[in-house]
């Protein structure tokens, strides 16, 4: 009976890493496609805002 239940445990676990793995997989060769044809851009404006008399006297 034990054994019947830690095989029923066993296999959503196998899964789950696989899935996990599997994800950081695809998400590194992506990364990595995106580095490559990316190379001569800028990187982007986080913000527009303006300076204001506060930030300038600092």
């Amino acid at each position: 009976m034990w054994r019947e239940i830690g095989m029923w445990i066993l296999i959503p676990v196998v899964i789950f890493i696989f899935g996990r793995v599997w994800f950081h997989l695809v998400e590194g060769l992506l990364a990595k496609i995106r580095s490559l044809l990316n190379r001569n851009k800028e990187p982007p404006v986080w913000h527009t805002f303006e300076e204001t008399d506060d930030d300038k006297r600092q």
